[in-house]
């Protein structure tokens, strides 16, 4: 193995671990409680127990005395992706994994005008892995991405009918991610790849603000932004298998994306409350990535550059709420999701496009403890992909996308 070879191998490293870091971004977690995912995420003006700060902090005014809630939601994907390699066509399926981003909520009404509340969640998320040697393995083997927010706010009621909050997000994000490097790009082979690992975390700050407005007892409207937030990432990778092992820093600058959420619901009946809303992710402000490497990947490779150009998309979101008597309700909900990654930037990491989400659910109180649980089936749309050989992605078919996601909180009043 020559320097010459060892370099060309390095070169498509740099180049696609500043794809990888783009996990992160590109898979946002929705799902904040369990009501909320069996509403459809759309509870922006429903708050019907604290993790309405997840969506809207402003209409926790509606909430009485001191509220605490809890719980998890297991998300199992699933996706095959098709490849024309110069095999042939052939297809893989990532690997079956369970992941479980937890929520945790309390509020507390300070006086009649001031309500005190705190989330802990996670905003981004998951993973997806697949056998080492399938053919896509210089993409990806394995990804995953933890994130953990922690937000607190602070909401006033500003009229009778009119809710302001403000609140801190302070939140960590963390990536570890495995691939495969050809040392011979004409003729690849899993046995002479290198294995690279990198991994690293980081902590950044954002803010948020929100409105909450019922204008009559049968209407309210919640409004709702999420900052971005910069991440400056710091972590190590190891480049192993060849004769000689290397090892450094690397770091990187990655921004979540400013949201806007709206939402509105209505008491059609005594019994029957419909819930609207949409949100807008704005992913135009993710251009590009550059990664540092210290020291440089083979004393040649010390940054890479990578651009992305992801467009700022709309998630449309239905909820419907039906209580059969005081103690149990019945919830479901539907989700049209829009991708926001572009055809000349789509890769194996989230082989995804357009998401249809239908969820079902039932809500349960008594006395000062409460509960929910809730279901929801996501549907993938298939999505054609053309080939892209510098970054190990072939011309196929990304098809058969779908997850399976369970929910459960728990809680009560203080």
């Amino acid at each position: 193995m020559n320097n010459r070879t060892i370099l060309a191998g390095t070169l498509g490293v740099a180049v696609l671990l500043s794809a990888q870091i783009t996990f992160g971004a590109g898979f946002g977690i929705y799902e904040g409680s369990a009501r909320g995912n069996a509403l459809g995420t759309e509870v922006t003006a429903n708050p019907g127990s604290p993790s309405v700060i997840y969506n809207n902090p402003a209409a926790m005014t509606d909430l009485r005395g001191t509220q605490v809630e809890a719980g998890v939601t297991l998300i199992n994907p699933s996706a095959t992706v098709v490849g024309e390699t110069p095999a042939g066509t052939v297809q893989a399926k990532a690997k079956d994994n369970w992941w479980t981003p937890p929520h945790a909520n309390v509020t507390h009404r300070v006086n009649s005008r001031v309500w005190a509340g705190m989330g802990i969640f996670s905003r981004y998320g998951l993973g997806v892995e697949y056998d080492d040697n399938w053919f896509g393995r210089y993409n990806v083997q394995k990804a995953t991405i933890q994130s953990l927010e922690i937000n607190p706010s602070l909401a006033f009621k500003v009229l009778d009918n009119l809710s302001l909050a403000a609140g801190l997000r302070a939140q960590w994000f963390d990536f570890e991610l495995k691939r495969a490097v050809t040392t011979d790009p004409l003729n690849a082979s899993p046995l002479t790849d290198l294995q690279l690992k990198m991994c690293g975390d980081s902590w950044g700050i954002g803010y948020n603000l929100s409105a909450y407005f019922k204008p009559t007892e049968w209407l309210s409207v919640g409004l709702a932004y999420e900052s971005e937030i910069e991440q400056e990432i710091d972590g190590t990778y190891t480049l192993t298998g060849g004769q000689q092992d290397f090892s450094g820093d690397g770091s990187g600058e990655i921004t979540t994306p400013s949201l806007i959420r709206l939402g509105v619901s209505a008491k059609a009946t005594d019994k029957l409350t419909l819930n609207a809303g949409l949100v807008y992710t704005m992913w135009s402000s993710y251009e590009e990535l550059a990664i540092e490497f210290d020291p440089a990947l083979l004393g040649s490779v010390s940054e890479s550059v990578t651009e992305k150009n992801w467009k700022d998309v709309f998630r449309y979101q239905l909820g419907a709420e039906y209580a059969l008597n005081q103690t149990w309700s019945l919830l479901a909900g539907y989700v049209y999701d829009r991708t926001p990654d572009p055809d000349a930037n789509v890769d194996y990491l989230v082989p995804a496009n357009h998401r249809h989400l239908f969820s079902i659910g039932a809500g349960y109180k008594k006395n000062n403890f409460f509960c929910d649980f809730g279901y929801t089936y996501l549907l993938i749309e298939d999505r054609d992909v053309e080939g892209r050989a510098a970054d190990g992605v072939f011309s196929g078919q990304f098809k058969d996308g779908d997850a399976h996601m369970l929910a459960v909180s728990v809680g009560y009043k203080i």
